[in-house]
């Protein structure tokens, strides 16, 4: 008897699976990211100095954070002679400074019952019309928002250049319109509404 629950045990332990908690499908797995945003203050410029030993430098390498949390590296292969009295600096480019007479206001785009005003990385949207549902799609990243209203007019799109915005596009369909809001970029977003306006704010 003892010998027969044995063979059994055996039996049951070549079936099982590794960690029962797991999934044995791996398309069954859905990531999540979090929706809580960092924040950090803009990097600017960081200097490096470098041994009096050193005479050529070699590659450089990058780490980054992604939008998920994970971190990526790029390197910069290079093969060059340096001297090493003058320190390395480390910038990213900014924009130029324009002064307030110069610098043109971001105009606003009217379509009979709906607003969009692009302000830094947040598309202003106007209307009366209610919001029944908003999502994003990738490749190009995208955000999607269908309003209430039983309309009909001709597929409309308008070009914004002004990133994170690349455009705007317009469809209506059943009892509804969609606004497609196309990024130049990898974006989450968040929706913030008062009476007056919505706003689309990436992030």
């Amino acid at each position: 008897m003892r010998l027969i629950f044995l063979l059994l045990l055996i039996s049951f332990s070549l079936f099982a699976r590794d960690n029962p908690f797991f999934p044995s499908d791996p398309n069954e797995i859905k990531m999540t990211t979090s929706n809580r945003v960092e924040t950090l203050k803009p990097f600017s410029t960081q200097k490096i100095s470098l041994p009096n030993s050193a005479r050529a430098i070699k590659s450089i390498s990058i780490s980054y954070q992604n939008m998920d949390g994970s971190i990526s590296q790029e390197q910069l292969e290079l093969n060059n002679k340096i001297d090493w009295h003058e320190p390395f600096l480390i910038s990213q480019k900014q924009p130029k400074q324009v002064s307030l007479k110069s610098k043109k206001s971001v105009k606003s785009i009217n379509v009979k019952y709906i607003k969009f005003q692009p302000m830094s990385k947040t598309m202003k949207i106007i209307t009366k019309d209610k919001l029944l549902r908003n999502f994003m799609l990738t490749s190009p990243h995208r955000v999607v928002l269908d309003f209430s209203r039983d309309t009909s007019f001709k597929p409309k799109q308008f070009a914004i250049k002004q990133a994170p915005f690349k455009n705007i596009r317009m469809g209506n369909h059943d009892k509804y319109y969609r606004v497609v809001i196309e990024l130049d970029g990898q974006y989450n977003y968040k929706l913030q509404a008062n009476e007056k306006a919505l706003s689309v704010i990436c992030y």
